[in-house]
């Protein structure tokens, strides 16, 4: 009798020959430690060591699991029958539907590395099993001829709460090598492929008991962790290339394609996910890492909510929909689609429900702001798709943008006004359960659905769907009733858009130039050249005073020297003008644009007592000189007669202009309604000669049945359109005449309407600003209000701890060091957590005096990394290291990292190739903080502390504001300080008394 036999490279074939790639072979791990009732599963990739740790907080394997099931091809891993006890599940949660069936997942591993040390400690009920480790290399699977059973895996178990170090990992490298030695003796593989593989076993070194240590998130399986832990390495070549995508690329990459919305996070009332994911990518030596499946990167509910349209319902057994649409997120319509692809009998599919959202393509077309609109394209282009979640698990590949199932986008290429729908605009849920669509059965390789006639029934019923909706409510040649509501929709969305955009463009064309010539001003300021044209006036009406001397007729000189200090003021008056910027009328202004004005009018200011009144004083004191020198007799009364008659002119001037601009506007405003008028009029004299016109083909008489009072109803009734027309548009030309408004305030001056325009606009401005800052702090707030539950959990204990370990210090020299240290740290630590908390900023502590220089310290632990890598010096003045500070140090330190952190940044920026410098340096009055990189923009002055400012690419701006909202808190202020010499920045921090002194 015969049997069936195994060869090594079958495990190969199923596992990395028959994955689709990486990106799904880590999906499959996502799904396993799913079923194994995980709460977190997650990736950290460290790309310089090229080592991939995949852990999770599941049930994890004793070892006869391991070795029964994981080891084990096949589907016996997710079930039970007489020789194998049914998988575990955790009482304490609710059960899970297994997701993975076929045995594939664990195989797939070897896609993503060649080298595997598996890490699996089992938790059953109370009880902790003891962990269990086990070392695999997979390119022996990749050798022919070798069979299932020549090949040795090492395995080994130890006590629970320890996790295994080099020496037992080394062992189980060694058990390996030495039987890959006895294949190579024994003939069974060839000593090239041999040695490649001892060498492979050999550079693996991995340290898990020092890795998990350092890594972040709650998962660990030391002391009463559990779960399983996948250490692979090294990692296949193609991963960064599935973590990066195509340089500058905006679509989605392999990675996000594959894993970004495991579960449905998406919809309004999405089912809390039982299972949530992360994976970090650690690209250099440092602990940072990129977060690649952020939530936020994803369609959140909130982005859901203002879409454009959105369809939810239920198909059922038969494939019949009944659901609700609703259209431009107003008009809600109950609405069913027939689908008699199956003859209206059962399918074998089963029934399934749809949530999708809509955003038309173009914005003009779409009631989101432009700011949302831009947001949820950019999303959509990335990440739009129909997605399939089974029992909330996503289904493969179904949601990828280049996944187009249903043949949306095929459709669309045929006729985009009779299909209407992008793939890439909608994005949404289709969800189906293991127990009502059991036929729905997935491809070994995760490619999707084995394409059955369940399958085949969901697509078609889905293609129906769409092509049916569209034709319902988005066709434009229907003529339905549903679809008058969007096409009259969009038409208001299009001509309001219009309107706006027009205005917008008219505005903008202003609000540029205004801005360039902000721009053009503070350029001037930094590269002091902005004085140069008034000292070349000096010298140039210098050398003309001099110049009177060689006339002798004193008449004649006296009258030239007026004429030349009429010329000379007249030029100091235009230099002026040049530097005199307007306010454009009628538009508003962003926050920033408008700090950027009022640091112009303060700069502007600070120049009238720098240069404007100096030069002029200058002008007036080489006349004197002149007249006093020459001798020469010059009537003041002609001199005051000149400057007045000079002013004089160049305001009639200034206002003639300005009288004959808005003459001609109200001659242009004029003409217009008088033109419309007569267009509007003439269009309704034809339609009533046409009507009157009708009257000759009429057989009122020769038709027996005709119906007077119909014809007369017709008849007016179009008449009445015309007159409807005519009078709505002219009424709203009338509303924006009465708006023409004005009128004096009390102190005398004129206001518009287009003042309060502006300053309605500019109120909304700053209402966005402070809706975007208000958003940004909340969703910190709430990051912030995790992590202090989190620490508020253990925080009695350590502090607890920290008093008896000062027991010890008290009698131990050599640890009183130790713990100050420990001390310093932790209420630093707690100052960072309380800084967003008040209610608990001074619970369990009391003010103390330390020393300035251990603020410095502290500094130079915490950047020291950071600094050497950009050979930056942090240094500190003798006076620093003397001075005392009374207060909290959890309440200063945080400052002054804000402080230096932001320093070591723009210090980096530097061009030149001179040394970096920060340094800590103070007086009586308060300390400073000073470095030699770029200058802060005299603009920037004022704001610089506000909320939400930041020059700093992706800078949230919270740093600074916070800091200086803390110093106000303990009666300390922060403040920019005039740079000390050799220094472009320097900030100050002082008591605020000695302000008030």
């Amino acid at each position: 009798m015969a049997n069936f036999k195994a060869r090594a490279r079958a495990l190969d074939l199923l596992g990395k020959q028959q994955i689709a790639g990486i990106p799904t072979a880590i999906n499959e791990l996502f799904k396993n430690a799913h079923d194994a009732y995980a709460d977190n599963v997650e990736v950290d990739y460290f790309r310089k060591n090229k080592l991939f740790i995949l852990r999770d907080n599941g049930l994890g394997m004793t070892k006869e699991d391991f070795e029964i099931r994981w080891l084990t091809l096949g589907t016996e891993s997710k079930f039970a029958n007489k020789k194998i006890s049914a998988p575990p599940i955790d009482p304490d949660k609710p059960e899970r539907p297994i997701m993975g069936e076929k045995g594939i997942g664990r195989l797939a591993i070897s896609s993503i590395g060649k080298q595997t040390l598996i890490l699996t400690k089992a938790k059953r009920g109370n009880i902790l099993h003891d962990l269990v480790i086990a070392f695999i290399n997979w390119s022996i699977f990749e050798l022919p001829g070798l069979n299932l059973e020549d090949i040795i895996i090492p395995i080994r178990t130890i006590a629970q709460g320890q996790l295994p170090d080099s020496i037992i990992i080394n062992e189980m490298k060694t058990e390996l090598i030495d039987s890959i030695k006895k294949l190579i003796k024994d003939d069974d593989i060839s000593e090239q492929s041999g040695n490649q593989i001892i060498n492979e076993i050999s550079s693996f070194i991995v340290d898990p008991a020092e890795i998990e240590r350092k890594l972040p998130g709650l998962i660990s399986l030391y002391g009463i962790g559990y779960g399983t832990h996948f250490y692979i390495s090294p990692t296949d070549d193609s991963l960064n290339s599935d973590i990066d995508g195509e340089p500058d690329s905006k679509n989605a990459t392999k990675i996000e394609k594959m894993l970004v919305g495991f579960t449905n996070t998406m919809t309004l009332n999405h089912p809390k996910p039982q299972i949530e994911v992360a994976f970090r990518d650690y690209r250099g030596n440092d602990e940072r890492y990129y977060s690649i499946l952020g939530k936020e990167e994803f369609f959140t509910p909130e982005d859901f909510e203002i879409a454009d349209h959105h369809f939810q319902g239920r198909f059922d057994e038969f494939g019949q929909f009944s659901g609700t649409i609703k259209v431009y997120n107003e008009k809600s319509f109950s609405h069913k689609i027939n689908w008699a692809g199956n003859n209206y009998k059962l399918t074998d599919c089963g029934p399934f429900s749809i949530n999708i959202a809509y955003i038309q393509g173009a914005l003009r077309q779409s009631i989101l702001t432009a700011e949302d609109h831009a947001r949820l394209c950019a999303k959509g282009d990335k990440y739009g798709g129909v997605y399939i979640y089974k029992d909330n698990i996503r289904i493969l590949p179904y949601g990828n943008s280049d996944y187009d199932f249903i043949d949306i986008e095929k459709n669309r290429t045929k006729s985009a006004s009779y299909y209407f729908f992008s793939y890439r605009r909608m994005f949404g849920v289709i969800n189906i359960s293991k127990q009502a669509n059991s036929e729905l059965k997935e491809k070994a390789g995760r490619e999707g659905f084995i394409e059955n006639k369940a399958y085949r029934q969901v697509r078609e019923i889905l293609k129906n769907f769409f092509v049916q909706l569209a034709a319902d409510f988005f066709r434009e040649a229907s003529g339905g009733p549903k679809t008058d509501f969007w096409l009259g929709k969009r038409k208001e969305r299009e001509k309001y858009y219009k309107a706006i955009e027009k205005r917008e463009q008219q505005s903008k064309i202003r609000k540029d130039k205004f801005i360039n010539e902000l721009n053009v001003f503070f350029e001037r300021t930094r590269n002091t050249t902005i004085k140069v044209p008034f000292d070349n006036l000096l010298e140039e009406t210098e050398a003309k005073f001099s110049s009177l001397a060689h006339i002798e007729d004193v008449d004649v000189s006296g009258q030239q020297l007026i004429e030349y200090e009429s010329q000379a003021r007249r030029k100091l008056e235009g230099l002026k003008l040049s530097l005199n910027i307007t306010l454009p009328r009628g538009i508003a202004l962003s926050k920033d644009t408008k700090q950027d004005w009022e640091a112009y009018l303060s700069e502007f200011e600070n120049l009238n007592g720098s240069v404007f009144i100096p030069t002029a004083d200058r002008i007036e004191e080489l006349v004197n000189d002149y007249k006093n020198r020459l001798h020469l007799e010059i009537s003041k009364r002609k001199r005051l007669e000149l400057a007045v008659e000079q002013i004089s002119e160049e305001a009639k001037k200034v206002t003639s202009k300005k009288e004959k601009e808005a003459k001609e506007a109200a001659s242009i405003v004029s003409s217009k309604v008088k033109e419309l008028t007569n267009e509007l009029m003439s269009e309704l004299e034809d339609k009533i000669r046409e009507i009157k016109d009708q009257f000759k083909t009429l057989k009122i008489d020769e038709v027996a049945d005709f119906d007077l009072v119909s014809e007369r109803k017709r008849m007016e009734n179009e008449i009445d359109i015309e007159k409807s027309k005519s009078t709505q548009i002219l009424e709203s030309i009338i509303k924006q005449l009465e708006g023409i408004y004005w009128e004096r305030n009390q102190e005398g001056n004129i206001i518009t309407n287009e003042e309060i325009y502006r300053s309605l606009e500019e109120e909304v401005y700053e209402l966005k600003d402070r809706l975007h800052a208000d958003v940004e702090l909340s969703q910190l707030g709430l990051a912030v209000g995790v992590i202090q539950h989190e620490f508020n959990s253990t925080i009695k204990s350590i502090r607890s701890s920290i008093k008896e370990l000062k027991v010890w210090a008290d009698v131990n020299e050599q640890m009183d060091g130790v713990y100050k240290n420990i001390r310093t740290n932790f209420e630093h630590l707690d100052g960072y957590l309380t800084l967003f908390t008040p209610l608990n900023r001074r619970l369990y502590r009391e003010k103390e005096e330390f020393s300035a220089i251990e603020i410095k310290y502290f500094l130079s632990d915490l950047f020291k990394t950071r600094m050497e890598r950009h050979n930056i010096q942090l240094k500190h003045t003798k006076g620093f290291s003397k001075r005392k500070i009374m207060g909290y140090k959890s309440t200063f330190y945080p400052v002054f990292v804000n402080i230096v952190d932001n320093a070591i940044h723009w210090v980096n920026q530097k061009n030149d190739e001179g040394e970096k410098i920060i340094i800590l340096h103070s007086d009586e009055e308060a300390f400073y903080i000073s470095n030699n990189g770029p200058s802060i923009d005299i603009k920037d002055f004022e704001r610089i502390f506000d909320l939400g400012f930041s020059r700093k690419p992706n800078g949230r701006g919270l740093g600074l504001h916070i800091s200086r909202e803390v110093m106000n808190s303990v009666n300390y202020q922060i403040e920019l300080d005039t740079p000390r010499e050799g220094y472009a920045v320097t900030f100050k921090i002082s008591p605020q008394n000695y302000k008030d002194e």
